[in-house]
């Protein structure tokens, strides 16, 4: 199953790369050095000479049309090879703000309506794309005039445009869709392990261990599922401020749940402090790093680096395997975290998440393991202490049993008694001679005055466990799911339920004997 899941994940890997080759082919962005951008003046309704004192030229993600209006100027290069394409083709803007565009000097659309005043901007979608009458676009040098404003929204980026360029028409999220198949396998991964941990919270007696992995997986798939909700829907601008800020608080959740995990794990006595330390240090490292991708990166990197030095520490203590093998596995995370630090958010974050919580799970699995042979294990003990605790009451429960049959009280000694069976209204009492009492009255009244080595092991029957040979497997078609063979030769049926009961009293027996 697990070579399995490797040659998937890099088909999938490959799928998107090839792709991504392919798909790069049909994209051409402006020039993206030498942008020119001048403060529009209030009614301007046509672009300027761009010759004005007050412009400039910047690179275009130096550009900010936050809570001003701008018009910009750029260049774009269409080669002869994209023209024979003879596809359609659109102009694409993804940036927070709304836009008017024009190419070669004529209008081609509109993605709201961009304005000196906030009040009288129309806020349009976060990806927009415009589509190019085929007789606007030239071979060789093409001119793209965008005028911009961003006024909504209640956060400020650092940095607001992400690509203006032009590709054959289709949706925005065709940009992405080369990714796309890939995250939607992991999003599918994670939520297939969140189902698992969810039914594992439910059967585990320490619920805080499983609940901590949960909510880190629930995290994960939550970022991963807000990160690619730009692919699946058209948003306009203003969500975006939610749509990062929803990242990072997702990605703080994880953070800390990690911690959590770790101070469970291996320092539950310093817990508080650990966390009186982390927690206000991770928020406030998260608050001053600039740009939203390095404030989720802090979120997560900073308590998975203090539960490298927990773990670490533990390690120096008690010197275990299993505290070794996570502080290996917490130094490898954040060693991926430091080296792929400027592209975290991207397919990266997600790769290494998905193998951080893979071992997480896999451990989680291996200690429900040992937990479940341990309890075993005690549950045989008891059931040995609970054979000597009987063997000690039998010196003292009655050794003999009074039946009333027709009027008649007859005194049967216990240790020959083989087995009893309900029949109707009366009891039949099957003697180790091989002969048979009938006791007018139920089971249960004879089940009480019983010494505990009897044992009622099915709705109709209570055997001496003394005269129990061996148990058998139950016949083709019987209701039972075994039988006893007794010294006598009966085989009398066991009732499924107390099946596993049944074998571990029976082995304490002869233990006993």
């Amino acid at each position: 199953m697990t070579s399995r899941l490797y040659i998937a994940g890099v088909f999938f890997l490959l799928n998107g790369l090839v792709q991504s080759v392919a798909f790069a082919q049909a994209i051409i962005s402006i020039d993206t050095q030498s942008v020119i951008f001048c403060p529009a003046k209030p009614e301007q309704k046509s672009p300027p000479t761009f010759t004005e004192k007050e412009c400039q030229q910047s690179s275009l993600f130096n550009i900010d049309p936050q809570n001003v209006e701008l018009w910009l100027k750029a260049s774009i290069t269409v080669t002869d090879a994209y023209l024979k394409r003879k596809q359609p083709s659109a102009l694409f803007v993804f940036a927070k703000m709304s836009s008017e565009v024009f190419l070669n000097g004529e209008s081609i659309g509109n993605n709201g309506t961009p304005n000196y005043l906030k009040q009288e901007e129309f806020s349009g979608d976060m990806d927009a794309k415009f589509y190019i009458p085929p007789r606007l676009i030239k071979r060789g040098v093409n001119e793209v005039v965008i005028h911009a404003s961003s006024h909504h929204g209640f956060l400020t980026l650092s940095m607001p445009i992400h690509f203006i360029g032009i590709s054959e028409y289709g949706q925005t999220s065709e940009f992405f869709k080369h990714d796309l198949l890939i995250l939607l396998s992991l999003l599918g991964a994670m939520l297939l392990g969140c189902i698992y941990l969810i039914t594992l919270v439910f059967r585990a007696d320490d619920k805080e261990i499983p609940v901590l992995v949960l909510l880190m997986l629930a995290a994960a798939s939550g970022q991963l599922f807000t990160e690619i909700s730009r692919v699946i829907f058209n948003y306009s601008y203003p969500l975006h401020d939610l749509r990062l800020i929803a990242i990072v608080v997702l990605s703080l959740i994880f953070g800390f749940s990690f911690l959590l995990f770790t101070l469970k794990k291996f320092a539950r006595a310093q817990k508080n402090l650990w966390l009186a330390l982390v927690v206000p240090l991770t928020l406030w490292l998260s608050f001053m790093v600039v740009g939203f991708d390095g404030k989720s990166v802090i979120a997560i990197l900073v308590p998975a680096l203090f539960s490298v030095v927990i773990s670490g520490l533990s390690c120096w203590k008690i010197r275990s395997r299993e505290a070794v093998s996570y502080f290996i596995a917490y130094s490898v995370f954040c060693l991926t975290i430091v080296f792929t630090f400027g592209k975290f958010n991207s397919m990266y974050f997600y790769y290494i998440v998905t193998g951080m919580m893979t071992f997480l799970v896999i451990k989680m699995v291996h200690h429900s393991v040992k937990d479940k042979k341990l309890r075993k294990a005690e549950e045989q003990q008891l059931v040995k202490l609970q054979l000597k605790v009987d063997q000690l009451a039998q010196q003292h429960s009655p050794t003999t049993l009074q039946l009333s049959s027709a009027g008649k009280i007859e005194i049967i000694p216990v240790n020959e008694v083989a087995y009893c069976k309900a029949a109707g209204d009366y009891v039949e009492i099957f003697l180790t001679n091989q002969s048979q009492s009938l006791f007018s009255g139920t089971l249960k009244s004879i089940e009480e005055q019983l010494p505990s080595s009897f044992l009622k092991v099915h709705r109709s029957y209570i055997v001496n466990l003394d005269e129990v040979k061996s148990v058998i497997s139950s016949k083709s078609g019987a209701a039972s799911s075994g039988m006893l063979a007794l010294k006598s030769g009966h085989e009398i049926p066991v009732s499924r339920r107390i099946l596993p009961h049944v074998r571990g009293v029976i082995k304490g027996n002869v233990a006993r004997v």
